[in-house]
């Protein structure tokens, strides 16, 4: 008897230490995931794992930008949510069933010597044609992938800042963005940076200041769109169709612009927050199953 209750003992202070351990463990994941894929320093505040929810709470994740850009920050992460497959995880597969990035602001600099910090991340080596960017010495192949399952991720970002100091003088542009849009079926940390940086490029229009290679990195995310960027593009040639139509009835020309142009945003808006609603009904069911389950 006296054995038995040591052996219990000794498994109820294993167990205390995994859950007191389990924020350190999933930290390190976290930083070492991070510096693979952007090969920048960064700094975390906070992280928070819930075992019986299955939720991760990442909050204040800042990335800098490396020596030679003025100690700028390339983003800033107020909060990032992971929902992951708790079943998956144990059997050693990273899946994610949802994640979401609420992002304050995206940094993109240009220096004295014109490069830019995005050439310096590892994620997006060779998506960018050689003569706009400067790869890094030794690591002109791109990064390595972390194998993930990321079922549906939702991306916000507040703002779009860029800073030129090629002129000797820094100038700053801000662009004010707003974007909150839902992407599905994710299979690498690779693309989660590329698609970060090709959302802030394109919607804040610095791609046209810095000759960014869009069609390069777009290129490399084929599978990684969801239903928000496709209705996105729906939506945009329905609209331009209806202005056709209207364009050949002068009386209807003002009418049918002003429905466009109020009623597109409004409808992908509405559908990106669909489908992401969708989403967490669809695990907080699952998360109650697995409740009773424990």
């Amino acid at each position: 008897m006296k054995l038995l209750g040591k052996l219990m003992l000794l498994v109820i202070v294993g167990l205390v230490a995994l859950v007191l351990a389990r924020n350190i463990v999933v930290k390190i994941a976290a930083e070492n995931g991070v510096r693979a894929v952007t090969g920048m320093p960064f700094s975390m505040g906070k992280l928070d794992i819930n075992l019986l929810n299955t939720f991760v709470d990442i909050e204040s994740l800042v990335v800098k930008n490396p020596t030679g850009f003025h100690d700028t920050t390339l983003v800033e992460i107020p909060k990032i949510l992971v929902d992951y497959n708790l079943s998956d995880i144990l059997k050693g597969k990273v899946h994610l069933e949802n994640l979401e990035f609420n992002m304050k602001q995206f940094t993109v600099v240009k220096n004295e010597q014109g490069v830019l910090n995005l050439d310096k991340l590892k994620a997006l080596q060779g998506t960018q044609r050689a003569s706009t960017q400067t790869p890094n010495k030794g690591s002109q192949a791109p990064a390595k992938a972390l194998p993930v399952q990321i079922d549906m991720m939702r991306l916000k970002i507040g703002k779009v800042v860029y800073v030129d100091y090629s002129s000797g003088q820094p100038s700053t542009k801000e662009f004010r963005i707003n974007l909150d849009q839902s992407y599905q079926n994710i299979t690498d940390l690779n693309s989660v940076v590329r698609l970060i940086v090709l959302k802030a490029m394109m919607s804040s229009g610095i791609s046209n200041l810095v000759s960014f290679d869009i069609g390069g990195l777009e290129g490399t995310l084929t599978g990684a769109f969801g239903n928000s960027t496709k209705l996105a593009a729906q939506a945009a040639a329905k609209s331009l169709d209806t202005l056709k139509t209207a364009a050949e009835n002068p009386s209807a020309l003002a009418d049918e612009a002003k429905g466009v142009l109020k009623g597109a945003p409004g409808t992908v808006g509405n559908v990106a927050k669909g489908v992401t609603s969708g989403v967490k009904s669809t695990a907080s069911a699952l998360k109650n199953k697995m409740k009773i389950s424990f």
